[in-house]
């Protein structure tokens, strides 16, 4: 196999995957949301963003795996994907975000997206990745989900958080009612001069979390250093693989584009993921 097949093999899955996860944080808005965030222009705009991304990336992957397809001389394969998918984009675009309940895990998924999964399940690449990730990352993808809408539910406790741990106990409240580990989590991130001690741990999916609060663009750059420190510090527990940062910051001083701009140039380890959340600004 050529190093171009293999570069897209593992584009395909990290689209596919990253279709996941936006229709994971799509239906996790439209389930939980009040119908008075759902009035909100924050929500509109949040909704119709991950809907293009999604609709995007679904684009990129028909193109990916027609090109794969057809690099690997599987005409009748190939005849046969176009058949089945190129209606996707020609027909009613709603589609594209059809849904069903996974009994399994109690989650809504993407039929689009199983449906994809499943055409390519004879390749190698695919059902590695799959059953893996499957296994792995379901229960990352949920705590993912909640994390990103921390303002969802700081609006449904109606709580006005002026402080980090005022932030991260309304967040940890629906973390501890998903996960019951996390109800007495331990930790060993103990250096010789400090105690590292994250926020949220939660020990079945192996996970970490910190939160960072900022009401100023000042602080947050100053939070965004202090995540230096931490990647540091929070070694020496191997019950602990992935660590979450997440921003809350009471104005949009960056947005959501420089914020990931930035936190890629800081070149953080891969096993760390940075989410920036725009709270109400509560300094008024």
């Amino acid at each position: 196999m050529t190093n171009e097949q293999k570069y897209r093999e593992s584009k395909i899955v990290e689209t596919l995957w990253s279709m996941s996860s936006d229709f994971s944080e799509l239906s996790f808005m439209w389930e939980y949301a009040s119908d008075e965030a759902k009035e909100e222009e924050s929500y509109m705009y949040k909704e119709v963003e991950l809907k293009d991304n999604f609709e995007n990336k679904a684009k990129t992957v028909y193109k990916l795996i027609i090109a794969y397809l057809e690099s690997s001389t599987l005409k009748e394969y190939l005849a046969d994907f176009k058949t089945e998918f190129s209606t996707l984009f020609t027909g009613k675009i709603k589609d594209l975000f059809d849904s069903e309940f996974d009994n399994g895990s109690g989650e809504m998924y993407s039929k689009t997206v199983s449906l994809l999964w499943h055409f390519l399940s004879p390749f190698e690449f695919s059902q590695q990745s799959y059953i893996n990730k499957l296994l792995n990352q379901t229960g990352v993808t949920y705590l993912e989900r909640i994390l990103r809408n921390t303002q969802v539910i700081i609006n449904e406790t109606n709580a006005k958080p002026t402080s980090e741990p005022q932030v991260y106990n309304a967040v940890k409240f629906v973390v501890k009612s998903v996960f019951p580990s996390a109800l007495e989590p331990t930790s060993g991130f103990f250096k010789s001069f400090k105690n590292f001690n994250p926020d949220i741990l939660v020990p079945e999916i192996h996970t970490a979390v910190e939160y960072k609060y900022a009401n100023t663009e000042t602080k947050l750059k100053a939070q965004i250093d202090q995540v230096v420190a931490d990647t540091k510090g929070y070694t020496g527990d191997t019950n602990y693989e992935i660590f979450y940062a997440v921003f809350y910051v009471t104005d949009d001083f960056w947005g959501i584009d420089k914020f990931e701009t930035v936190w890629k140039e800081m070149e953080f380890p891969k096993n760390w993921k940075g989410i920036y959340i725009i709270g109400k600004n509560n300094s008024t």
